[in-house]
């Protein structure tokens, strides 16, 4: 048995993606992998916006695992690290995930995190070896679309001119440092708008605008069929947080009632106990918990006053 970890290279994306689909879907219980997070894809957007990051296992020549991360400035999301379920078990997502702390702590983030599940002893276990501490729960949240044609217009990153997108681009980094200092997902709304996955959404002035969310939608996003998925969003905090935050919950709604979306899928920590309790206000409704785990063992940004929503999956 020959065992050899590499690069992930743009050749493997569609046999990782099966890989990754596999994983779960033999982890949930789903008897056809097609029907996880259907038309979905989470592997080729990450690997494109941090290919350096991007880890393949190969098992005698052929891929059996696959490892990425997401560069968020200053914070750093683990994930998906997953290995073929026919390969469980023989230590393989050790040897990925000592390879990408590795690149983690020669790269000096702030915060390094990862979504996993609580209810699997063999995931914390794994990953408190190296160095992460279980925090808060994070609900996934979805609720149905219902067009409304009173909801607040947003701005389209997308439509903007290129000067104008440099400065709403600035004013979104400017809007996320002030909530966990160097945070930024300005290159995430760029890939969204450059490969047509959706829009970022842009309330107030775009170029310190009082929130923003990026929304993934459609083929070659992270988004499932049917659905608008929130990738990430916030709004700047203070006094009137918690209205700009329904007012970009809602602008995110009238986005997906415009794309013909059944469901607006949306998830944020229980740390941010003012985000959460805003959106079950909303109507949203969990479909699943995680956990999030932190290196190091502090709360980062999911805390009371962060009017955040993201997804670490």
């Amino acid at each position: 048995m020959t065992i050899a970890i590499r690069p992930l290279a743009e050749a493997d994306l569609p046999a990782a993606s099966r890989i990754n689909r596999a994983a779960f879907s033999v982890f949930f219980g789903i008897p056809d992998p097609a029907k996880f997070r259907v038309d979905a894809d989470v592997i080729g957007p990450r690997w494109r916006l941090w290919r350096e990051a991007g880890l393949a296992l190969d098992l005698d020549g052929a891929l059996a695992g696959v490892a990425l991360m997401m560069r968020w400035g200053s914070v750093c999301v683990l994930g998906p690290v997953t290995v073929a379920p026919e390969h469980w078990s023989k230590g393989f997502a050790r040897l990925l995930m000592t390879r990408l702390i590795g690149h983690v702590d020669r790269s000096g983030f702030a915060l390094t995190g990862l979504f996993t599940h609580p209810q699997s002893p063999k995931h914390i276990r794994l990953y408190e070896s190296y160095g992460f501490r279980m925090q808060r729960i994070t609900a996934v949240m979805m609720k149905p679309v219902v067009p409304a044609s009173d909801r607040e217009p947003a701005s389209s990153l997308a439509a903007l001119d290129t000067g104008a997108r440099v400065r709403a681009r600035a004013g979104m980094t400017a809007l996320t440092g002030a909530i966990f200092p160097g945070l930024d997902v300005s290159d995430e709304a760029e890939d969204v708008a450059a490969f047509g996955l959706g829009d970022t959404l842009l309330l107030g002035d775009a170029a310190a605008p009082d929130a923003f969310a990026i929304c993934h939608h459609g083929s070659g996003s992270e988004a499932s069929q049917g659905q608008v998925l929130v990738k990430f969003a916030a709004a700047r905090g203070g006094a009137g947080g918690e209205d700009r935050f329904r007012r970009m919950l809602a602008a995110c709604e009238a986005f997906a009632a415009r794309r013909g979306a059944a469901q607006l899928v949306a998830g944020t920590n229980t740390g941010r106990a003012e985000a959460y309790e805003i959106m079950q206000g909303a109507g949203f409704r969990t479909t699943m918990n995680g956990i999030a785990m932190t290196r190091p063992d502090n709360a980062g940004y999911n805390r009371p006053g962060a009017f955040v929503v993201d997804d670490w999956r």
